[in-house]
């Protein structure tokens, strides 16, 4: 077996590792209007390309499935690669990405465009998550693997108002909002240059020789690994999938569409601050398996009360599913440290996660389209409980996480 050996001991002084910790949540903010700029844009697109629904589906999922592709090979190179120099090739594949969008007038290079973006976006995300956990002191990973996923969700919030604002107000066209967009991706690269130095790299790096089989292998064979991964299929469904549905089963409940779009828009401005929160609590505490279980279990008694409540008491399901639910993602986030066997693997570990998370999110998606179609709301609302209950279990079992 290859010889595993620790990167070289480099001291930074608090600042330094203060200004990095700056750089990779203001670049995590950057990343997310990316992720996010589609939402207010979706009937210009149509309008420019003269698509439909299903084309424009196929589209916005271009992302996702580039990241599904490169998730476990990116991972290897991170690993491998300086930290200043992996987030900067992310961003400026990102950032050609965009720019191809940009000029293109066709609708399958604007596709391209978006699937390089993705594969910018795969780098840039496994470079941030494992240099926050490098970053860090062990009793605070919880809170700032919170704070990374905050920063990158707080951008839907400001573009779904801000990207609509600019186009109608402004008469800007929705290319011109990319490029603004793109200027920011190289704004990234610029931050990221100037504060990261070039001796810093994620917890352990292998000896140049190839890994033997076991070696590439052990990561596949980790249980918790696993567990955790599946379970996150649950939560990514719920918070992510079903939301382009909830919208309208509130309006089927006898609320606007205006005011079911604003009700649902709490449960994300709750969850920033519960996010937070939850990290913070499980660094108190000393544990995330038992917040995250309590967080799954909370979720499923969320989509119950969504089910059965009238919408003059929908205030309640939106408080229950804003707090605890919302400790699920950035404690997931923090497991890594706990699952890898060895430092070298925590990109790896991260990597399957996101893996395994981006290909239940687009199976969750189209199942529950049938099932609504099929079924109803009621009864695919009280499937995702079921799943959220089962997440619950796996997690109980995933003993290797505190």
């Amino acid at each position: 077996m290859a010889e595993i050996r620790k990167p070289e001991e480099v001291t930074y002084s608090k600042a330094r590792v203060n200004w990095m910790i700056f750089a990779v949540v203001f670049c995590m903010v950057i990343q997310g209007f990316g992720i996010f700029k589609l939402v207010p844009m979706q009937e210009a697109i149509q309008t420019y390309f003269h698509i439909n629904e299903g084309a424009y589906g196929i589209m916005g999922s271009a992302q996702n499935w580039m990241m599904i592709a490169l998730s476990v090979p990116l991972a290897y190179v991170a690993r491998k690669v300086p930290c200043k120099w992996g987030f900067s090739i992310g961003f400026s594949i990102a950032a050609l990405g965009m720019l191809i969008q940009i000029l293109s007038h066709s609708f399958v290079l604007f596709v391209v465009g978006r699937m390089l973006e993705g594969g910018g976006f795969g780098f840039v995300s496994l470079t941030s998550g494992s240099l926050i956990l490098t970053l860090v002191p062990e009793n605070r990973r919880g809170f700032w693997s919170s704070v990374n996923i905050v920063a990158t969700v707080l951008p839907q919030v400001i573009i779904t108002k801000g990207g609509a604002t600019l186009m109608v107000n402004s008469g800007l066209s929705f290319k011109q909002v990319f490029a603004i967009i793109c200027a920011m991706y190289v704004l990234a690269i610029i931050i990221w240059l100037i504060i990261v130095p070039r001796t810093v790299r994620v917890y352990g790096i292998a000896d140049s020789t190839k890994p033997t089989r076991e070696q590439t292998m052990r990561v596949y064979k980790n249980k918790s690994n696993w567990l955790v991964s599946i379970a996150f299929v649950s939560f990514n469904g719920i918070a992510i999938g079903f939301t382009s549905y909830i919208i309208k089963f509130l309006n089927m409940k006898g609320m606007s569409m205006s005011q079911a779009a604003n009700t649902y828009s709490y449960t994300t401005l709750i969850g920033i601050v519960a996010m937070i929160f939850f990290g913070w609590l499980a660094d108190k505490l000393g544990t995330k398996r038992k917040i995250v279980i309590v967080g799954y279990l909370s979720c499923a008694l969320s989509l119950v009360l969504l089910a059965l409540l009238p919408a003059n008491l929908m205030f309640i399901y939106v408080i229950v599913f804003g707090t605890l639910p919302r400790s699920i993602a950035g404690l997931t986030n923090a497991t890594p440290v706990d699952i890898a066997e060895y430092p070298m693997d925590i990109p790896i570990v991260s990597s399957v996660r996101n893996m395994v998370a981006q290909v239940g999110n687009v199976l969750m998606t189209i199942s529950m389209g049938f099932l609504i179609q099929y079924m109803g709301y009621e009864f695919t609302i009280f499937i995702l409980a079921g799943t959220s209950v089962v997440a619950a279990i796996l997690w109980f079992f995933a003993k290797k996480i505190p």
